[in-house]
């Protein structure tokens, strides 16, 4: 039932991240939309829909960017399953833990398309990509983190099975 409108919620971010937020910029970094959303989703809801909405938000993002298709779903599906977890709940209260799980998923996402890059022979400077894109990205969403959540978290309780015609 999440996808049903999920899909919709990360095309949306995906767009907006596309066209929107490519112009903000902190230090050479932007925030993750849909990664963020990805690492909120699979937090709440676990490491298996956590990598479906990683999947799904890929594919939007491969399809708006102007990269090789496949490298955006490949690190979003991957940070969407880290992030799902059940090691992570030890790491604390849930937005210590979704602040973290952003910025590390933020890093291990870039590393993942800076690698990606790689074999697939394109020209990257880790050292550079790390310092001036991924870190800036990694400290913007651990800051936009509790937004995405409270976001989420009303979506969440929307979506879960009611029985009887009452949320459980």
């Amino acid at each position: 039932m999440s996808l049903y409108f999920g899909i919709p919620i990360l095309m949306v971010a995906a767009v907006l991240q596309s066209v929107w937020v490519e112009g903000i910029q902190f230090l050479g970094g932007r925030p993750d939309l849909v990664l963020l959303l990805t690492v909120t989703w699979a937090i709440i809801r676990g490491a298996n829909e956590g990598a479906v909405w990683g999947f799904v938000g890929g594919i939007f993002c491969d399809l708006l960017s102007g990269g090789a298709f496949g490298m955006w779903t490949l690190a979003l599906t991957a940070v969407g399953f880290l992030a799902g977890q059940p090691w992570v709940h030890a790491l604390g209260p849930t937005l210590i833990r979704l602040a973290l799980m952003s910025a590390l998923g933020t890093l291990v996402g870039h590393g993942i398309l800076l690698g990606t890059m790689a074999v697939l022979g394109y020209s990257i400077d880790v050292g550079r990509a790390v310092q001036t894109v991924a870190g800036p990205a990694a400290l913007l969403n651990f800051l936009l983190s509790p937004f995405a959540f409270t976001f989420l978290v009303w979506f969440h309780k929307r979506t879960q099975p009611r029985l009887g015609g009452f949320a459980q």
